[in-house]
């Protein structure tokens, strides 16, 4: 049966990815076109050249959570992901707060992201309106999500490792006209203050990779899935490191004492990566880097919605969401998730183009990611305790040390989030929006989960008894009179 029912969807998720695209969902989640914005973000906070420094701190810091995240993967590789982790380490309630904040989340990037690659194709085709082109790609992406599985892993593949070359030998070709050389690359060693704000907005960029967990089931072994986290924290900071290194080497300028900075110009565009290539490659940057920026688009759109709408299946066939998310098309894809998925995010698009605050978004994601993982650290620890003796394909080396760490420095980065330098928000932004926001999503989600979910479990409850009552015995149990 193709397609599973309202109540007690029975068909399981088919296994046919591999490493290749475990490594792609994982990088290409990440590496979002919001991420270059993300890494001038960065480099507007740390002086000169050494935005680079900022971003190996925060990949290090990533990789502390994609230790977390494999372990607790290797205990649970579920399409409740996050969700499930939590359940088993606390309680459901907090489970479902912090699950929903991480869907919040993955909409508010696909969001974001189709802003920026509308932006980018406006610049090089002024005369189209953005919005006509965020809808347009957004529409594209769910109609390969609804294709099935494997027609989303190949996209998925075939626009990453492209985009990741791509934007990557453009960065070098662009840092070779001016011979490779720095002006200050290791001046964030100097100003700690300015090298902690950096490490807290790099963390954005290198969020996302843990979000091929919630395909765990679609895998064809998931213990292929903490290798394909480590390599892609990696060949991020490649990829970051380049682009950053060549945007401050090409777009920088000199004040009247001698510092190095980015002009607003480009601190406040959505589409410096576009500037940069031009910059470097004159019209050939151009259109390479929109070619590369589109890319950004398809796989962020399209691994969000892979992974999101697996998330959404799994909590609807717990009866945490409405039961017709649990529903399956003849591709054995939850096609009304990713329905929903795409028309939330193009309502969220269409509020980003309409006030330009894609910056406050960037810092809201940031603090929520820094927050799951912390939280990942926290569920790791705790299940160390509650099953001291389960079977874990993958266990963190030096007992709880790298989870008390990591949720020691994400729990610090957090709160720096929450509260941003005035640098790295827009001109007449409050101080504290990024923190308003974040409240403002927490309470929506509390009210859901203390007030709609139990409801629609005690209606799923009622459904399953009902189902039972219902069901004839078996052959030779039936009732016979005496």
């Amino acid at each position: 049966m193709a397609v599973a029912s309202n109540d007690a969807p029975t068909v399981a998720l088919r296994r046919v990815l591999g490493f290749r695209t475990v490594l792609s969902t994982s990088a290409g989640l990440s590496y979002a076109a919001i991420s270059f914005l993300g890494c001038v973000l960065v480099a507007n906070t740390v002086a000169g050249d050494s935005a680079w420094l900022a971003l190996l701190i925060a990949g290090g810091l990533a990789l502390l959570a994609a230790g977390c995240f494999s372990e607790l993967n290797a205990l649970y590789p579920s399409a409740a992901a996050i969700r499930l982790y939590i359940k088993a380490a606390f309680n459901e309630r907090l489970a479902l707060i912090v699950a929903f904040m991480y869907t919040v989340t993955i909409v508010a990037v696909i969001a974001a992201d189709s802003y920026v690659v509308g932006s980018a194709i406006t610049h090089v085709f002024p005369q189209t309106p953005t919005l006509l082109w965020i809808l347009l790609i957004l529409g594209l992406t769910m109609a390969a999500n609804l294709g099935g599985i494997r027609l989303a892993g190949a996209l998925q593949d075939v626009t990453t490792y492209a985009l990741l070359v791509s934007a990557s030998v453009i960065s070098v070709i662009a840092l070779a006209t001016h011979g490779f050389a720095l002006h200050t690359p290791l001046a964030a060693l100097s100003d700690a203050g300015g090298l902690f704000n950096g490490v807290t907005a790099g963390v954005f960029v290198f969020s996302a990779f843990e979000w091929v967990t919630p395909l765990a089931e679609e895998i064809s072994d998931h213990r292929l899935i903490p290798r394909g986290m480590f390599i892609a924290i990696g060949v991020l900071f490649v990829a970051y490191s380049l682009f950053t290194l060549a945007t401050t080497n090409l777009l920088s300028v000199q004040d009247a004492h001698g510092a190095w900075h980015l002009p607003q110009s480009v601190v406040r565009s959505a589409f410096p990566q576009m500037l940069m290539a031009e910059a470097g490659l004159g019209e050939v940057g151009r259109w390479w880097m929109l070619v590369a920026t589109l890319f950004t688009g398809v796989m962020t759109f399209n691994g969000g919605f892979a992974t999101a709408s697996r998330f959404l299946y799994a909590a609807a066939r717990e009866g945490t969401m409405p039961a017709i998310f649990a529903r399956l098309n003849r591709a054995t894809v939850p096609w009304v998730t990713i329905v929903a998925l795409s028309s939330t995010s193009a309502l969220i698009a269409v509020l980003i183009f309409a006030t330009g605050a894609f910056q406050v978004l960037i810092l809201v994601g940031a603090a929520l990611e820094a927050m799951i993982y912390a939280v990942a650290g926290l569920c790791v620890i705790q299940l160390r305790r509650r099953q001291p003796t389960a079977a874990r394909s993958f266990r963190l080396p030096g007992g709880l040390v790298i989870p008390g760490v990591t949720v020691a420095i994400f729990t610090v980065l957090f709160f720096g989030a929450l509260v941003p330098p005035a640098n790295q928000l827009p001109a007449g932004t409050a101080p504290l929006m990024v923190a308003g926001i974040f409240v403002g999503l927490l309470a929506l989600t509390v009210v859901y989960v203390l007030t709609v979910v139990p409801r629609m479990q005690a209606r799923l409850a009622a459904q399953q008894a009902t189902t039972r009552r219902r069901r004839p015995p078996p052959a030779g149990q039936g009732t016979t009179g005496v």
